[in-house]
């Protein structure tokens, strides 16, 4: 996974080795339609170690467009994957992939990650919102604008967002371990700073209003 993440890390250096996407891997092109895509290799490799988020019983890999909707799916060990010029009309989907590296070219209107584990994604621009759901132990970095993250049911993430996206609305529930990382521009002295988001809140009555009100609880050093 520490690999996965130093790789991620590097920002769009990461393109260097990534895999583009052919017209044949487009289910519109495909002479089968069936939208499948080889990983790859002549032989049956050693599967890594399955963590609780991914699927039990192995699924062939997709990484086709339907329609306007891109769809990586059950996908292991890729990290040399690349959509390219995506438009906001198409929205991209990740599903059930382990220990992937994915990078998207262009501006999505919507980009969701569902049920995956120890993967980075790094896009460049998304319309709407950037959504994280059932995963563990990801990571997600914006070069570019982004308005939301919304991340639900998710151990462990760190989102790295560029200054175009220093306004973006972070919102989490039944999460644990999510940082944000704010970035500075490529060149600049400025260091990047982390920021973890409240896990713990306590909830008092406001004795002047009658209402409820709810704050991110507070640790004194000691």
């Amino acid at each position: 996974m520490s690999a996965v993440f130093k790789e991620l890390n590097k920002g769009e250096a990461i393109t260097s080795g990534l895999r583009k996407v052919t017209d044949d891997m487009k289910s519109k092109n495909r002479a089968d339609r069936s939208g499948l895509v080889a990983t790859g290799g002549g032989g049956a490799g050693v599967a890594p170690a399955v963590p609780p988020a991914a699927s039990k019983t192995a699924k062939p890999p997709k990484f086709a467009l339907d329609g306007k909707k891109w769809a990586v799916e059950h996908q292991v060990g890729q990290r040399t994957l690349v959509i390219e010029d995506v438009n906001p009309k198409q929205t991209v989907y990740v599903y059930d992939c382990v220990d992937c590296v994915i990078q998207i070219k262009g501006k999505a209107n919507n980009i969701t990650l569902d049920k995956c584990a120890k993967t980075g994604v790094v896009f460049e621009d998304v319309l709407a919102t950037c959504e994280l759901v059932n995963c563990v132990s990801m990571q997600v970095q914006c070069t570019g604008a982004c308005p939301t993250v919304a991340i639900d049911k998710v151990d462990g993430c760190q989102v790295f967002l560029g200054p175009k996206s220093y306004g973006a609305e972070i919102t989490t529930a039944k999460c644990s371990e999510v940082n944000v990382v704010c970035v500075p521009d490529e060149g600049s002295d400025a260091d990047a700073i982390e920021t973890p988001v409240p896990e713990q809140f306590v909830t008092t009555r406001d004795p002047k209003t009658g209402k409820w009100v709810t704050v991110p609880m507070g640790h004194s050093g000691a």
